[in-house]
C-alpha cells in the first residue's frame, strides 16, 4: 500500500485528533500539531508559542523550513520505530511520533517549540536574519518560550509515541472496516444485478412469510408492480397450499421444481417453484428465497432440446405436377391464417412435412411444433398424453405429474397425426378444448388456458368415418376449416424421378455412395410402379439401392421384388443405347428449384411492396444474399 494513496482524514477523525492534541499540549505545556506525510496540517495548532505562530511561520523561508523539519522528524521516527527528539531550524526543541498504516507512514503528531536551556542571543539573532524576520521581535518571542528539562521532553515524546500507535491501530481498523464495507457493497451490487437479470421470478420473504423484495420478472408474472406485491403475505400471492408455506417457513427445508398454479391479473399461470430458507450464522431462519419459472418457459426448453421443432419448409417439398403445386399453394395460404387445418392423404404422402411447412410459414414459427400420433397411443393413455396429469392421478402416474402435449405446444402448433384413430370419448374432450381453449389435467380441478393451433392429419376419409359413426360430426366440422388433400405418388408420376434423384443424391451423399448412372429400365419401372407406400416407400427403395449397389450404376437387380414383379412392363421400355447420367437429372432439378426460388422472391417482393429488408427477413437470408439472388435471376425491385 502506498501512503500517498491513503488520506489519514478518512481513517482517523480529525476532531478526535484535535481534542487529544489540545489536551496533550495543555497538560504537558508544549505546542502540538498533526500533519500528513506531505507536511499539510490536519489540525489547528495547539498552544503554539507566539514565536512560531506569529514570527517564524509568517516568513516563506521559515514556513518551508518548518515543514521540512516536521517531515524529517516524522520520517526518522517511522524509520527507527521510536519517538524522534530533534532541534528545529529555528533552534527550538521538537519531538515527533509517526502514525503508521501497515508499515507505511501516513502522518505524524508533533510536540515541542520549547527550549532545554536559556537562549543564546547571538545564535538566535543569526537565525532570524537567515529566515528573514525582525531579529528584535524574534528575540523577544524566544525569551517567552518555556524551558523544559531534557528528561521531561523524552517522557512527553514517549507518551506521544504511545498515543500515535493507538491512532495507527485505529487507522488500520478503520481501513479494514472500509475494505469490508466496500466488499459488502460490491457483493450487494452483484447480488442485485443477479437478482434483476435472472430469467425467473424471484421473491425474498422474511421469517413471517411477508414479501420484502421482488424482481422485474415477478412483476411480469403477476401483472402487478412491485409496490402491490411487497408487504403481502406469500400465501396470499401463491396460495396457502403452496409448498413455500410449509417447507421454508415451518420446516426450513429446500424444495425444487414443484408445480403450482398462480392466480394473476392475466388469469391462472402454471409455474415451477423452487425455494430455499435464508439462515443466519447461528442457523436461525430469517426468511427465504422463492423462484417462479412459468411453465411456458420450461416447455420451450423441453421442446428446444427434445426436438419439438419443425424442420421443413415449403422449399423442402419437392414436386412439379400441377396437382401437387396446387396443394402447396393451398397449404401456403393456410399458413398465413390461424385456422385449424385438416391434411388428408394416404400413408407416406408427407402429411407431417406439410404440417411442419405450414407451421414454419406461420406467425407461430418461433413457437414449438409438437407432434403426436393418435393411432400409436393405447386408448386409455390418449387423454393423459394430450392433457397431462397430476401427481397420483392414476396407478403408474409419474411422481410430480406431467404436462400434456397441449401444454408443451402452447404458443405454437400441435400436430395430431392419424386423428381418425382417436377414441370417441377423447374426441369429446378434444372438442371442448378446441372450443374453450382451456385444459384440465387428469386428476386436477384447475383450468389452464392454452394457445395452440391445431393441424390434423388422417389417412382415412373423415367424412366417411362420420357417416360410419366412428368420428364425431361436430369435431369434424371444428377441424375441417381448411381441408388439404395431398395427392398420392401414383397421382403425380412426373414427380417420381425427381424425388428418386433427390433422395439418391441426398442419401447417397450421407452414405458416401458411388452411384452416378441409372439403367433406363430402372427409371421406367420406377415411374410405372403404383407406389402404395408413396414417398416413404420410395425412400426405402433408394436406401436399399444405395446399400446393395456395388458399382456406379443402378441396375434392375438392385430393385426390390415388389417392383420387379411388373416384368411385363420391361418390354415397354423404349430403346435407349446409353445409361442415364445422374448429373443431367440434377441439372433439371436445380433448374426447377431455381424457378421456385424466383417465383418466391417475386411473390414476396409484391407482398411487401418491394421492401428488400422485409423479404430477406421473411426468407431468413441476409440482404446481400437476396441482392445476389435477384441479380442472378434478373429480378426487378
Amino acid at each position: 500500500m502506498e501512503g500517498e494513496r491513503v488520506d489519514i482524514k478518512d481513517l482517523v477523525d480529525p476532531s478526535f485528533l484535535q481534542d487529544f492534541q489540545d489536551n496533550f499540549a495543555l497538560c504537558v505545556g508544549v505546542s502540538s500539531l498533526t500533519e500528513d506525510v506531505k507536511g499539510n496540517a490536519l489540525t489547528q495548532s495547539s498552544y503554539f508559542t507566539e514565536c512560531c505562530t506569529n514570527i517564524i511561520r509568517t516568513s516563506e523561508i521559515g514556513l518551508q523550513r518548518c515543514r521540512l523539519c516536521d517531515m524529517r522528524g516524522g520520517e526518522e521516527a517511522a524509520r527507527t520505530g521510536k519517538p524522534a527528539v530533534y532541534k528545529c531550524h529555528a533552534g527550538l526543541t521538537d519531538f515527533a511520533a509517526p502514525i503508521m498504516l501497515e508499515g507505511i507512514q501516513i502522518g505524524a503528531i508533533f510536540g515541542g517549540q520549547i527550549l532545554t536551556e536559556p537562549p543564546n542571543e547571538q545564535r538566535f539573532r543569526k537565525i532570524a536574519r537567515e529566515i528573514g524576520v525582525d531579529s528584535d521581535k524574534f528575540m523577544a518571542a524566544i525569551k517567552k518560550v518555556p524551558i523544559v528539562p531534557e528528561e521531561s521532553i523524552q517522557a512527553a515524546a514517549r507518551v506521544l509515541f504511545s498515543v500515535a500507535n493507538t491512532f495507527s491501530k485505529m487507522a488500520y481498523q478503520t481501513l479494514m472496516l472500509q475494505e469490508r464495507n466496500r466488499e459488502l457493497v460490491l457483493a450487494n451490487c452483484r447480488m442485485n444485478n443477479i437478482f434483476k437479470t435472472m430469467s425467473d421470478g424471484v421473491l425474498i420473504i422474511d421469517e413471517d412469510g411477508i414479501v420484502k423484495k421482488v424482481n422485474k420478472i415477478t412483476e411480469h408474472i403477476f401483472g402487478k408492480p412491485a409496490s402491490e406485491l411487497v408487504l403481502n403475505s406469500i400465501q396470499e400471492l401463491v396460495g396457502a397450499k403452496a409448498p413455500c408455506s410449509e417447507k421454508i417457513l415451518q420446516r426450513h427445508e429446500v424444495y425444487n421444481d414443484i408445480e403450482i398454479i398462480i392466480d394473476t391479473n392475466a388469469g391462472r399461470i402454471h409455474c415451477l417453484s423452487s425455494g430455499s430458507p435464508i439462515m443466519d450464522n447461528e442457523g436461525i431462519a430469517s426468511g427465504g428465497v422463492i423462484t417462479l419459472r412459468p411453465m411456458e418457459k420450461v416447455q420451450k426448453l423441453i421442446n428446444r432440446f427434445s426436438g419439438a421443432q419443425a424442420a421443413f419448409g415449403f422449399d423442402d417439398i419437392i414436386g412439379q405436377s400441377p396437382a401437387f403445386l396446387k396443394t402447396i399453394k393451398v397449404a401456403s395460404m393456410a399458413a398465413a391464417s390461424m385456422t385449424n387445418v385438416l391434411l388428408e392423404g394416404e400413408s407416406g404422402t408427407g402429411k407431417e412435412v406439410f404440417a411442419q411447412a405450414i407451421h414454419n410459414n406461420s406467425v407461430r414459427c418461433k413457437g414449438p411444433f409438437v407432434a403426436i400420433n393418435c393411432g400409436a397411443i393405447p386408448r386409455e393413455l390418449v387423454g393423459s398424453e394430450l392433457f397431462g396429469y397430476t401427481d397420483g392421478a392414476f396407478t403408474g402416474a409419474k411422481r410430480g405429474g406431467r404436462p400434456g402435449k397441449f401444454e408443451l405446444a402452447s404458443g405454437g402448433t400441435l400436430f395430431l397425426d392419424e386423428i381418425g384413430d382417436m377414441p370417441l370419448d377423447q374426441q369429446v374432450a378434444l372438442l371442448r378444448v378446441l372450443q374453450e381453449r382451456k385444459i384440465t389435467r387428469i386428476g386436477d380441478d384447475k383450468v389452464m388456458p392454452v394457445d395452440v393451433r391445431i393441424i390434423c392429419a388422417s389417412n382415412k376419409d373423415l367424412a366417411d368415418e362420420v357417416k360410419k359413426g366412428n368420428f364425431r360430426q361436430d369435431l369434424y366440422y371444428r377441424l375441417n376449416v381448411v381441408s388439404i388433400k395431398i395427392p398420392s405418388l401414383r397421382q403425380r408420376q412426373e414427380d417420381i424421378l425427381l424425388l428418386f434423384d433427390y433422395m439418391l443424391d441426398h442419401i447417397g451423399h450421407e452414405w458416401d455412395s458411388k452411384v452416378k448412372y441409372i439403367d433406363p429400365e430402372v427409371m421406367w419401372l420406377l415411374k410405372d410402379y403404383s407406389w402404395p407406400g408413396n414417398v416413404r416407400e420410395l425412400q426405402n427403395v433408394v436406401e436399399r439401392i444405395i446399400s446393395i449397389a456395388d458399382g456406379d450404376v443402378v441396375r434392375l437387380e438392385h430393385l426390390p421384388e415388389s417392383i420387379l414383379n411388373n416384368t411385363d412392363k420391361i418390354d415397354e421400355v423404349p430403346p435407349l443405347s446409353h445409361l442415364i447420367d445422374m448429373e443431367d437429372i440434377r441439372e433439371n432439378r436445380k433448374h426447377l428449384f431455381a424457378e421456385k426460388e424466383y417465383q418466391r422472391i417475386t411473390s414476396l417482393l409484391t407482398q411487401f411492396g418491394g421492401n428488400v429488408s422485409q423479404v430477406a427477413r421473411e426468407m431468413g437470408v441476409a440482404r446481400s444474399t437476396l441482392y445476389r439472388k435477384m441479380q442472378r435471376f434478373n429480378t426487378p425491385n
